[in-house]
């Protein structure tokens, strides 16, 4: 029988425990703790400030709600002390109320009644505005914040989406900030009312009796011992939580939408295993995280029952020698116990505060990220575009790259070219295109359009004269018809048609019961590769770009297909500059420039006829070719 990985059963010796490491964290640096309070200052500032009315209000409310407690001990006191009059001495006996004063007594019994029926309405009362206001202020905390996240993610770099896997940024804009939302608010009011709360618990205690409440006092600064003993292992606990987390989200998102290669090579089962044993060590660290979050409870909790009672065997002896009442020692008893709650509970939030400081860093981090793809200061205008691309002594390296993607690239291309670029894998084809899309800065030289270098222009001037037609394609949730609009929805009806017909796309479309309408699902998965190929054909062409990018954008297609889509290109590329990236000696034949790279350099540059007499890199790969053509032709009998 199969057993699966235990989450409760402690690891195994020879696995390093998760939740230790091997490195002493980052966050129990002391240097950090300025770090942690600008985070918590920044969140007071920028997010709960903007609702300081409500937040007010809200700890108006929280503060009378929480002070009601006092109230309820003084009726009590009130009733033995005043009423009962239990503080009525003759000797060593207490003097019972004559009956001459019990109508009288009973009308004060009825009213003090009254009043503790009021002050447990208003405690209700005050409760559910505490918490609409605190769950409206958290709500739109969280729009503010997802909004910010969304909009930084809109315009980060491409490199730090490279650098990150997908799941791991989700879990910060979902997760993350979901934590926020159940905390922040709730967890800030908390602590002001229940600091206030400690500070009218001292001073009630100090008015009934000085002795007493210095005793209560002095047992206080234990809690401080019982805080320092948990702190350190709560936060580093917390950071393993919410990096284990992250760590799931990118495994999850990771092999859903691999789904098909998972079950393409029966590994259902390793994925099974591995998602269990991520799961299992997210279950223990919540564990521990539950230990250590009850075991300070605990504590918290023994030291105020050990107070209390320790308050209450000498006010007994107090009231024994008549120092005080009967009723000061249930007043100061209960008050005493609503003096030990708000400590209990401070110490209990510590927990919830090492939480949310560990996620508002992971989201912080996200919005302080540098921005190094940026419009600047002051953009050139681009309202028109002839297509003049020029590559001026351009080096392109990646970040964390050893060697250079691109080296000293030099290449003019007149306006209404069409560039075929052909090379080996990782010759630094996409790349090129990448800096014409300005999704990379090059790290050395200039790359101009219209003689404008790119950085001096603004992104989305400069990109909405572009279109490119990716090798992964991407289609969207939702009709053609939206998908084929994306870069220009407020494209009319004819327009659509004319850009689906130029991409060989409008047969296929009318064929559907829905035509334009016709569903698609996540990432176009009921449209075949070349379907897809050509929708997203279709989306570039609709934009009416100045210059065109298309990466290896027939590979999917069929050769009658193929052959009727090309020459729809040709015609739609004769007016634009257009860089074709292809492997095909038959694509780029028709081309007027070919570009031949070779280890991130140009090999050689000209048109099919020069580059063939030349006999170099291009006339290679077009024998390469035409010798895999004969060997197809030499063997397709056998294959029938």
């Amino acid at each position: 029988m199969r057993k699966y990985w235990n989450p409760f059963k402690p690891p195994v010796k020879r696995r390093k425990p998760i939740e230790r490491s091997s490195r002493r964290s980052a966050s129990f640096d002391p240097k950090n703790q300025p770090k942690r309070t600008a985070d918590l200052l920044r969140l007071e500032k920028e997010y709960i400030r903007p609702y300081w009315g409500r937040m007010v209000l809200a700890i108006l409310i929280s503060t009378v709600s929480s002070i009601t407690p006092f109230a309820f001990g003084y009726t009590a006191r009130f009733i033995v002390d005043r009423i009962l009059e239990l503080h009525r001495w003759k000797g060593s006996a207490i003097i019972h109320v004559p009956a001459a004063e019990m109508p009288e007594k009973m009308k004060l019994l009825f009213i003090v009644l009254a009043a503790n029926l009021g002050l447990h309405l208003l405690a209700i009362v005050c409760s559910w505005i505490f918490h609409y206001n605190a769950v409206l202020v958290a709500q739109r905390i969280v729009f503010t914040l997802r909004k910010q996240l969304y909009e930084k993610l809109q315009k980060l770099q491409i490199t730090y989406f490279d650098q990150r896997i997908t799941g791991k940024i989700m879990a910060r804009v979902l997760d993350d900030v979901s934590v926020i939302q159940g905390n922040v608010t709730s967890t800030f009011v908390s602590i002001v009312t229940n600091v206030m709360m400690f500070f009218v618990g001292v001073v009630i205690l100090f008015s009934i009796n000085a002795k007493l409440a210095a005793i209560a006092i002095i047992i206080v600064p234990t809690w401080a011992i019982v805080y320092r003993f948990f702190h350190k292992a709560i936060i580093q606990n917390h950071r393993h939580l919410r990096e284990k987390n992250s760590e799931i989200y990118g495994v999850v998102e990771e092999k859903i939408s691999a789904i098909r290669v998972v079950k393409a090579f029966a590994a259902e089962r390793r994925e099974d295993r591995r998602y269990i044993h991520l799961a299992a060590d997210f279950v223990r660290l919540g564990v521990r995280q539950t230990k250590l979050s009850n075991g300070l409870t605990f504590l918290a909790s023994l030291i105020s029952v050990f107070g209390t009672s320790l308050i209450l065997y000498l006010g007994a002896l107090y009231v024994r020698d008549r120092v005080i009442t009967v009723g000061d020692l249930l007043y100061f008893h209960s008050s005493v116990a609503n003096l030990f709650s708000p400590v209990v509970v401070l110490t209990g939030l510590n927990a919830t505060v090492q939480w949310v400081l560990v996620v508002l860093r992971r989201v912080f981090d996200i919005l302080d990220e540098p921005i190094t793809t940026s419009d600047p200061p002051n953009p050139v205008p681009l309202t028109s575009v002839r297509g003049e691309v020029e590559f001026d002594h351009v080096s392109l390296r990646y970040p964390n790259a050893t060697t250079n993607a691109l080296t000293d690239i030099n290449l003019k291309v007149p306006a209404g070219t069409t560039v075929a670029v052909m090379g080996p894998s990782g010759s630094g084809k996409s790349s090129m295109m990448n800096l014409i899309m300005r999704f990379y800065e090059p790290t050395e030289g200039h790359l101009r359009i219209d003689g404008i270098d790119v950085r001096d222009v603004a992104l989305h001037d400069l990109r909405k004269h572009i279109s490119i037609v990716p090798q992964e394609i991407t289609i969207f949730t939702g009709t053609i018809a939206e998908n084929i609009m994306y870069g220009r929805f407020d494209a009319k009806p004819a327009q659509v048609i004319k850009a689906a017909k130029e991409a060989e796309l409008h047969n296929f479309i009318m064929s559907m019961p829905e035509k334009y309408e016709t569903y698609v699902g996540e990432h176009g998965t009921s449209l075949s590769g070349g379907q897809r190929q050509r929708l997203a054909i279709a989306m570039s062409l609709l934009t009416d770009p100045k210059i065109l990018i298309l990466d290896d954008s027939t590979s999917a297609l069929d050769a009658e297909t193929e052959s009727r889509l090309r020459a729809a290109l040709k015609r739609v590329m004769k007016n634009r500059t257009s860089f074709v990236i292809t492997h095909r000696v038959a694509t780029a034949r028709d081309a007027d420039m070919i570009v031949v790279l070779e280890n991130g350099r140009i090999a050689e540059v000209g048109t099919h006829d020069e580059l063939i007499e030349r006999e170099g890199a291009y006339c290679r790969i077009v024998e390469l070719q035409q010798r895999g053509a004969v060997l197809i032709e030499e063997d397709s009998p056998a294959l029938s």
